[in-house]
């Protein structure tokens, strides 16, 4: 780590004034972040132009690291006060230090900033969304463009973003895996079916199982255990009825994403009556699992954020207990390989 002030000083300004040229102008560190609006159909949370944040109580200081977790970060540039962002310039990677949030919710995003929306993230971090994208440019990466939703969607773009979770299990063994294999589909959510009518002589609600009358549709919520489907398809040998059923069982079952992640950049938001600029990732779309226009990292595909339609949840069997620590390794992820020629 570089220890002298003055380099230190030099270094962070030099890389956050590449942020303001490569990303137009980003918030500075000591101005506050813009409230956000409710969302509207297809859009994210907008900064509100007039908006402050409230003085909030000083923060508790981090708690130590383990001496392996540590090791990771050892003789890497922090980037930020809190020490929570560091640039390995050697390796080319940059190294956020994080913490579980919530290990078991249906997920927006996979990284906010702390005190953020995290009853939709599996991490937290105590970090400004400018200084990871300035540790981003520094590794000589430039941003794409966000996802946009009119005329049609747009898939967001940007270089492609290898992100590897590190952390202690309850023995204090090094684990290392990579993130999308702590998010799988959203197996929580409610399916349907068109039917004429309920199973005939089974008296609704059976388990999960429901009927709409009103849309004339069965209707199921959560994963369907193969006991659940056995049970279900004796019920019944009307076709469509087994046809419902078995998509039902299939559609709940565990599937990691396999989404790659892309250095969109975010967005700016300008406040028409005083000029200014925000940069909108402050609001806290870090490291998106649902597509947002104002996301810093976002997956390469089309994925609801709208409420009870989210298309991913936490793996929760694979991640670790709430608070535990985690290193976040984020680099360019290596090119695609050509094909052989035959």
């Amino acid at each position: 780590m570089i220890r002298q002030p003055i380099l230190r000083v030099l270094l962070l300004g030099s890389l956050l004034l590449a942020a303001v040229v490569q990303s137009r102008t980003l918030l500075t560190a000591d101005e506050p972040a813009p409230k956000a609006q409710p969302k509207a159909a297809g859009k994210t949370d907008l900064p509100a132009a007039d908006s402050q944040e409230p003085q909030q109580p000083p923060r508790k200081p981090l708690a130590p690291l383990p001496a392996l977790l540590q090791q990771e970060l050892t003789g890497k540039t922090a980037l930020n006060p809190e020490g929570t962002v560091y640039l390995d310039s050697t390796r080319r990677q940059l190294l956020l230090r994080t913490e579980v949030a919530c290990p078991d919710c249906i997920l927006e995003m996979a990284l906010v900033p702390e005190g953020n929306r995290e009853h939709e993230t599996i991490l937290r971090i105590r970090s400004k969304a400018f200084v990871i994208h300035a540790g981003l440019l520094a590794l000589g990466l430039q941003p794409g463009k966000p996802a946009s939703f009119s005329p049609d969607f747009t898939a967001p773009t940007g270089p492609v973003i290898s992100i590897t979770a590190v952390w202690l299990n309850d023995e204090g063994q090094r684990q290392q895996r990579p993130l999308q294999e702590w998010i799988r589909s959203n197996t929580h959510r409610y399916h349907a079916a068109a039917m004429s009518g309920p199973p005939p002589g089974l008296e609704l609600p059976y388990k999960a199982l429901r009927w709409d009358k009103f849309n004339k549709e069965i209707l199921w919520y959560g994963p369907m255990t193969d006991v659940d489907r056995d049970d279900l398809l004796s019920k019944w040998d009307h076709e469509p009825y087994q046809k419902a059923i078995r998509a039902f069982h299939e559609a709940g079952q565990s599937r990691p994403m396999k989404a790659e992640f892309v250095f969109a950049g975010s967005s700016m938001f300008r406040d028409e009556e005083t000029g200014r600029e925000y940069y909108q990732a402050e609001g806290g779309h870090l490291i998106c699992t649902s597509n947002f226009p104002d996301a810093l990292l976002d997956i390469r595909e089309q994925s609801s954020a709208a409420d009870g339609a989210q298309s991913y949840e936490g793996w929760t069997e694979r991640i670790p207990a709430e608070g535990t620590p985690v290193i976040l390794v984020l680099q360019a992820a290596a090119p695609a390989k050509p094909a052989a020629q035959k």
